[in-house]
């Protein structure tokens, strides 16, 4: 399906504005109302990155600084006013993605439902994540959240979004970057030795989109040091860079992320010593990986430790 075509433009706004439910009654609005039915569903989204996209630390501290508009259109999509004030907290709940005018919107419906559901064939699809993982700056035609584009671009484009991030129990847990498991189908990491130090090969074996993606402000940074001397650590981060233009627009730096299916060699050269080498590859959610203030939650997740001499690492190939 193109992007930002179909049945997904007449549920969301692309980000572009807060949500309008219609003629549903306040009380339906709230995840609570569809709990007492939905136990194991409403458990998984209550935990889940979409249940927690208006209250994580990371998200409050961002916010606080620059209360943009349209940060609240994806984070809190009914608004901070009126009726939709008291399910802010929310996030991305139930009634976001299936309440509107009073009624269930969903792919299929089941034969003992209470409700009236209207039936959409291509509910879920790729172009319904791109409500809020496929939009621009606001004040330019840059992608900020790119995802979608970037996996309909990649080799695994058949594939939809659902199949990696629902297949949990309930389907609505929608684990992403800040789950190990995750990390463990997406990405790749060996290392190896040469005469002059070591090879990290990086690879993006399982993911249909880029690593990183998402947030602008995510990224990967590996490192390589001898712990004696944490000084001289080498360092290499992967990712997007954007800087202003003349006229306060963004504009693209660079892009080092890893598209679907690509290997990245990196060197890291070491003199021969038989203190061991130890190299880390972190994920980071905020631009300082090391904020002065403790954010409440983990600035970044290890997704790959190691340490070990010289001789331990097998020879490159």
């Amino acid at each position: 399906m193109p992007l930002g075509t179909s049945l997904a433009l007449q549920l969301f706004t692309a980000g572009a504005a807060l949500l309008d439910p219609g003629r549903t009654p306040p009380e339906l609005l709230s995840a609570r109302a569809c709990a007492g039915c939905h136990v194991e569903a409403h458990a998984e989204w209550q935990t889940s990155r979409h249940g927690l996209a208006w209250t994580n630390r990371i998200f409050q501290r961002e916010y606080r600084e620059r209360e943009n508009p349209w940060c609240v259109t994806c984070h809190a999509p009914f608004g901070l006013t009126g009726a939709a004030a008291s399910v802010a907290s929310e996030g991305v709940s139930c009634a976001v993605c299936h309440v509107r005018d009073g009624q269930i919107h969903a792919r299929s419906h089941r034969e003992k439902s209470p409700h009236t559901t209207v039936v959409h064939d291509d509910f879920g699809d790729p172009s319904f994540c791109a409500g809020c993982h496929q939009f621009n700056f606001p004040e330019s035609q840059l992608a900020m959240q790119n995802t979608v584009a970037e996996h309909a671009a990649g080799e695994r484009a058949e594939i939809p979004c659902r199949t990696c991030h629902a297949g949990t129990t309930a389907h609505h847990a929608y684990p992403g970057g800040h789950e190990p498991a995750m990390w463990t189908r997406a990405l790749g990491v060996t290392v190896c030795r040469e005469p002059k130090g070591l090879v990290v090969r990086i690879e993006n074996k399982g993911a249909g989109h880029r690593i990183p993606t998402g947030d602008v402000h995510r990224h990967l940074v590996l490192r390589a040091w001898r712990p004696s001397t944490p000084e001289a650590v080498q360092e290499t981060v992967l990712g997007r860079r954007y800087a202003l233009d003349g006229e306060g627009a963004k504009k693209l730096l660079s892009d080092t992320s890893l598209v679907p299916g690509e290997t990245r060699a990196i060197h890291a050269p070491f003199s021969h010593d038989p203190e061991p080498i130890a190299v880390e590859l972190r994920y980071v959610f905020v631009t300082d990986e090391f904020p002065k203030r403790e954010l409440g939650e983990p600035a970044f997740l290890s997704v790959y430790s190691a340490r070990a001499d010289e001789k331990h690492w097998p020879r490159c190939r």
